[in-house]
């Protein structure tokens, strides 16, 4: 997946609307601090803006590792380092000279976890990671492919030292029921306040999900906090999207964006043929 548009939201005569920025970083207006930890939670899209992120930064010249502290697909034509420590991370960029003669680049590392997935290593190890790279971005919640989650009480699992998260959704969850598209929809009420909702999701419930600290915003209490809405794929969504941030208030306008992404022809599901498994670089 490649990003197509990506948008911010002003105020212009009193009125929250979308703006196209060049790039998703310029639209989540975060500033970039050496070295950064960024943590995704919440629901649909958090994968692809990962490595949208990752191939930004690494195009400014930045070293990214991308990994997580749950499960992520395992990813499609990027170098993998296998590994259940950061030794071993630091051992494969140590052993391979494109690493040391790059400006910029992305490397993934976790676990083989079956399915198709890997699954990250120890918080403790994942944390030493940061003194490898520059920005470490870091999947962090899990929502089974839905575009929106309520999270549980051990959710998200966000490093210790995270300067930035990125709370996310899936704009296709707007108009549709809350069984079919929500997941943990039993636990909306921690967030509602209420046993009742009404039965299709709303901009208002999604405005309400992503800002609150028993929803999407949980564990960023402290934190810089950006919201980003995907699938603005065409202007219905891109409306949904403005709908959703008119309800959060301005007060949320500046933390708000929004993002579509093209198929780059790509299979999520298909295991790296550049994965290294600690014994070299595997073909």
């Amino acid at each position: 997946m490649k990003l197509k548009n990506a948008y911010a939201f002003e105020v212009t005569e009193g009125k929250i609307q979308p703006e196209k920025k060049d790039s998703l970083w310029e639209a989540l207006r975060l500033t970039l601090v050496e070295p950064m930890i960024v943590a995704f939670t919440g629901g649909g899209g958090k994968t692809t803006a990962m490595f949208c992120l990752a191939d930004e930064l690494a195009g400014q010249g930045k070293r990214v590792i991308v990994t997580t502290s749950t499960h992520i697909f395992y990813p499609v034509d990027r170098i993998v380092a296998e590994a259940a420590d950061w030794k071993t991370v630091s051992d494969f960029i140590a052993g391979h000279k494109e690493y040391s003669s790059l400006a910029g680049w992305v490397l993934v590392t976790g676990l083989p976890a079956g399915e198709g997935k890997l699954k990250g290593m120890e918080l403790s190890e994942l944390e030493k990671l940061l003194s490898l790279c520059d920005v470490l971005l870091v999947e962090a919640d899990g929502a089974k492919r839905l575009p929106i989650k309520i999270p549980a009480m051990k959710e998200p699992v966000i490093p210790k030292g995270t300067d930035a998260v990125i709370g996310c959704m899936g704009l296709d969850c707007i108009g549709e029921p809350w069984e079919k598209i929500c997941f943990r929809h039993e636990l909306a009420p921690r967030v509602f306040g209420s046993l009742t909702m009404k039965d299709r999701i709303t901009p208002g419930d999604v405005a309400r999900i992503l800002t609150s600290t028993n929803g999407t915003r949980k564990g960023a209490e402290s934190l810089e906090y950006r919201i980003l809405m995907n699938k603005a794929d065409n202007e219905l969504q891109l409306s949904r999207a403005q709908a959703v941030a008119e309800d959060m208030g301005e007060q949320w306008e500046k933390c708000c964006a929004a993002a579509s992404f093209k198929e780059s022809g790509q299979s999520a599901n298909s295991k790296d043929k550049n994965a290294f498994t600690g014994k070299g670089l595997t073909r």
